[in-house]
């Protein structure tokens, strides 16, 4: 299934994407947006899949002149599925954030890619996933920033950090930077690894159990994701759906 999205000079468009299949199936969505100058786009997206329900999920997005992208990929589900999703700035001062964050258990393969193009000048990016993993789950992020010659002022930057529950649990995480261009702020980060026992022995220390310590930790390691957000309905069923992960996985 492809869909394609204009988005009218000076418009803003707030898209919520939910898919809650429960019927054994493999799934290929494409979104196409294309930003025209002055236009906003905020895209928020809930993936909660179950009954090997496997989803290739991809988003292209273009943005124009002073325009901005924000996306956002809240993915739940219990089967494999891969987000690949890419930006193009080719407008002076434009802008295009794409952030996820992913839970996985059991024998989950998540596949995770991202990937901006700064074409124009004077253009900033952000690129952050966030991976909570126990069991023998399996998940890569990989992150591109490219910078043209003719891109300078550049704003690029990329993060990556993953919580890993079980020994078992693996998660490969690879930035990538190619610059082009002389004047420019890029930086990349990326952190993978347990809790560390001396948060879960202070939150202990308070009276918390230490099935609520780790629920807690992993909660706030989601938080900021959702603090400059408006949509109530979204972060309520996002809550919704971490709460039903924790009592499922944490133990």
């Amino acid at each position: 299934a492809k869909n394609f999205l204009n988005i009218k000079k000076n418009s803003k468009l707030l898209l919520i994407e939910k898919f809650l299949n429960k019927t054994p199936s493999n799934s290929n969505l494409i979104n196409y947006f294309e930003l025209e100058e002055g236009s906003t786009v905020l895209h928020l997206v809930i993936q909660n899949n179950i009954n090997e329900s496997n989803m290739q999920f991809t988003t292209h997005a273009t943005c124009h002149k002073n325009s901005v992208f924000n996306q956002l990929i809240f993915n739940s589900s219990e089967t494999s599925s891969r987000n690949h999703h890419y930006a193009n700035l080719k407008g002076e001062f434009s802008e295009a954030n794409l952030k996820g964050i992913f839970f996985a258990g059991k024998k989950q393969i998540i596949d995770n890619k991202t990937t901006i193009n700064h074409l124009s000048h004077n253009c900033s990016s952000n690129q952050i996933y966030k991976g909570i993993l126990t069991d023998q789950s399996k998940a890569s992020y990989l992150s591109k920033t490219f910078v043209d010659k003719h891109a300078q002022k550049t704003d690029g930057y990329q993060l990556s950090k993953g919580v890993l529950l079980s020994k078992d649990a693996y998660f490969h995480s690879k930035p990538e930077l190619k610059i082009y261009a002389d004047d420019v702020k890029c930086s990349h980060g990326s952190t993978i690894g347990p809790f560390d026992n001396e948060e879960i022995f202070y939150l202990r220390s308070r009276g918390l159990s230490e099935i609520e310590s780790k629920s807690l930790l992993i909660k706030a390691f989601c938080q900021d994701f959702f603090l400059s957000l408006e949509e109530e309905i979204y972060i309520r069923e996002v809550y919704k759906l971490v709460d039903k992960w924790l009592l499922k996985y944490v133990n």
